[in-house]
């Protein structure tokens, strides 16, 4: 088969997903923006852009999953850690942007290599977004400690 024949097949293929489950390509949960350990800066300026995609389409909901990593600035990661480090990123969206709580979504992704967010716009009706993680909890070890949700906030 052809470039073209595959070009084609693929894009019935596509338009019949479409029909049979009755969703046009914009009902569908859209993955905005992923990053990893980074500085405040550069996570504020994504949430920045995050918030004003959200606030042009305002029946658009903000999905963020986040995934620990097996270890967090090469150290073991707490029990919690990375539940701590995300819980900045809507906070963040909330009181200092300006968006509804219940339109920002935050969602335990499971594990990774590395702690990282992925920053979704969901329509209303869509379905949300599969969790992708790559490390099953058994294979985590952490160390003791609770973590300390102070430690995780940008000096805003």
């Amino acid at each position: 088969m052809n470039l073209r024949q595959r070009i084609r097949v693929g894009s019935i293929v596509i338009m019949l997903a479409f029909c049979v489950s009755g969703a046009t390509p914009s009902e569908f949960a859209r993955k905005f923006d992923e990053f990893g350990d980074s500085n405040c800066e550069d996570e504020m300026a994504r949430l920045d852009t995050f918030a004003v995609t959200l606030q042009s389409a305002l029946a658009n909901k903000g999905v963020i999953i986040f995934y620990g990593g097996r270890r967090f600035r090469g150290r073991l990661p707490k029990r919690g850690e990375a539940a701590a480090r995300a819980a900045r990123l809507k906070i963040y969206l909330v009181q200092r942007r300006g968006l509804p709580a219940d339109r920002v979504i935050l969602i335990e992704g499971g594990y990774a290599e590395e702690w990282h967010a992925e920053l979704w716009t969901v329509p209303a009706g869509a379905p949300m977004p599969a969790l992708s993680p790559t490390i099953p909890l058994e294979n985590i070890k952490f160390r003791k400690g609770k973590p300390k949700p102070r430690d995780y906030r940008c000096r805003i």
